[in-house]
């Protein structure tokens, strides 16, 4: 009962996460245990080959790690393959979509001890476009009677299906426009503007969350106070912490920075070198940009190479119709005889000498000769 349960609550969920209709075909179950312990063997043998003596020291002095990752529990956003991190680099939680909620004790509980017992120095909140939670929260809630393990989800999501009702950055507001009046709404593509925006907004809203929170404030408070010189449980001083928004592309591999840490009052917020989402998109702009211009200045020269060709052919138009005429004007001119005269000269002696004879004539039948 509680299986068949448990997989009608999920359904929704796992088919978001499914690749929208990519169907893959799931290992044998010896198989895929099998896929795990290769995998294990390849690690043990990495790790002794690149660092042989970290696991030795992490057990023998404990964990330190300079960060706390909060990420999807997507299988494809793993923060150790992602960052290709060493053990006793990150220390996690992991949810459906990455949330932070004041409610949530499992989530104070992992934040206050990486932050007042392990010294964290940096809180990452990292999302990830084609969110499967997120895609939930956009689609056409169950309808019906809710089981357990759907009204678990769908109120693990609410937050974000309030998120995509009331936002106003345009993406968002695009896409639940073009769905207004749809009976049933299913995922969106995971390269649709607004899907990917309500993905940036839910990492936005969980970095907020956890800078507004009990650990966090009580943490800069100490700071601010002059109590950091208090040792943690661990050792040490207390740590500026500070937290940031990250998103990765699962079609990529590529991590961004939202733009959005928040770190200690009056401590400046040190260098992030993943690139910008703004950025990103800026670059885009500017690149399209500079296509259209170069589209235009192409668009200019050839049709200032068609004015030139133009003027050219007028031009030689022009001279061949001087030569033309300047041809006609020789062709009447009278030509040179061999006595050095003109023959026109010679047509005229000749029409001379014929009107007198004429005359002559005339005067032999007039009896005058």
């Amino acid at each position: 009962m509680f299986s068949s349960v448990l997989f009608l609550g999920l359904a929704s969920l796992v088919h978001a996460h499914a690749g929208h209709h990519h169907v893959h075909r799931r290992q044998e179950a010896g198989s895929g245990l099998q896929t795990l312990f290769d995998g294990n063997a390849r690690f043990v043998s990495k790790i002794q080959s690149a660092n042989p003596t970290l696991l030795a020291d992490l057990t023998a002095n404990g964990q330190e790690p300079p960060f706390m990752f909060i990420g999807c529990s997507d299988s494809r956003v793993s923060e150790g393959t992602i960052f290709d991190a060493d053990p006793g680099t990150l220390f996690t939680e992991r949810n459906i979509a990455n949330q932070f909620s004041q409610n949530d004790a499992n989530a104070h509980t992992i934040m206050s001890y990486a932050v007042a017992e392990l010294g964290v120095q940096h809180v990452i909140v990292m999302g990830h476009y084609g969110c499967g939670g997120v895609a939930a929260a956009i689609a056409t809630p169950p309808e019906g009677i809710i089981d357990a393990a759907n009204g678990a989800i769908q109120n693990w999501i609410a937050p974000i299906r309030a998120i995509f009702e009331t936002s106003t950055r345009p993406e968002i507001v695009a896409l639940r426009e073009s769905i207004a009046g749809v009976a049933v709404v299913e995922e969106p593509e995971p390269e649709d503007p607004g899907f990917r925006a309500l993905v940036e907004e839910n990492v936005k809203a969980s970095v907020k969350s956890i800078a507004s929170s009990s650990v966090i404030k009580n943490h800069f408070a100490a700071l601010a106070e002059g109590t950091a010189e208090r040792k943690r449980a661990e050792g040490g001083p207390l740590e500026n912490v500070f937290i940031h928004g990250f998103v990765y592309d699962i079609a990529n591999g590529q991590i961004q920075d939202l733009g959005i840490s928040v770190g200690p009052p009056g401590v400046e917020i040190p260098a992030i070198p993943f690139s910008a989402v703004g950025a990103a998109v800026e670059a885009a702009a500017t690149e399209s940009a500079a296509a259209e211009a170069s589209a235009t200045e192409s668009a200019a020269a050839e049709a200032t190479s068609t004015a030139s060709a133009a003027a050219e052919a007028t031009a030689t138009e022009s001279v061949a119709a001087t030569e033309s005429a300047a041809a006609s004007t020789e062709e009447v001119k009278p030509l040179e005889n061999a006595e050095g005269g003109s023959s026109g000269d010679a047509v005229t002696l000749k029409c001379k000498e014929q009107c007198k004879s004429k005359r002559r004539l005339q005067k032999r039948l007039s009896g005058d000769y």
